[in-house]
C-alpha cells in the first residue's frame, strides 16, 4: 500500500467512533519511512450549514460526491497501518488553499 502526501483515505484514530476521511499532510519522507508509524492527517466532514473560518471547502474534483470541508484548526495522528479506502488526490488548487489556511489558522 502506498500512500502520499496529499491523498485522501479513511482511517478511525483515538476519539473516532466511526471511519472517516482524512487528507494526508505528513511530507513525503515520513509517510514513506518505515521508523514512523504515524502520519497527520486534516479531518473532512460532510458540509452542514456554513463554512467556518477554519474550513476549506472540497468538491467532486477532490473526490467528493457531497459538499465536504477539511478541517484545518487540528491534525490528527493517524497509524499507516490502519489507513484504507483511498478516496483520491486533493485537487492542486485545493492544496493551495489548504497550505494557505494552515499557515493563517495556525500562525506559521
Amino acid at each position: 500500500m502506498k500512500i502520499r502526501q496529499w491523498e485522501i483515505w479513511k482511517a478511525r484514530p483515538l476519539g473516532f467512533e466511526r471511519d472517516h476521511w482524512f487528507v494526508i499532510v505528513s511530507g513525503q519522507e515520513r509517510v514513506d519511512s518505515p521508523r514512523h508509524p504515524q502520519v497527520n492527517g486534516l479531518a473532512c466532514y460532510t458540509l452542514r450549514g456554513d463554512v467556518l473560518k477554519t474550513d476549506v471547502r472540497l468538491n467532486g474534483a477532490d473526490g467528493f460526491a457531497a459538499p465536504t470541508v477539511c478541517q484545518c484548526d487540528l491534525l490528527y495522528f493517524l497509524d499507516k497501518t490502519k489507513l484504507h479506502s483511498p478516496l483520491g488526490s486533493v485537487s492542486w488548487e485545493r492544496r493551495q488553499q489548504l497550505k494557505s489556511k494552515l499557515k493563517e489558522v495556525l500562525r506559521l
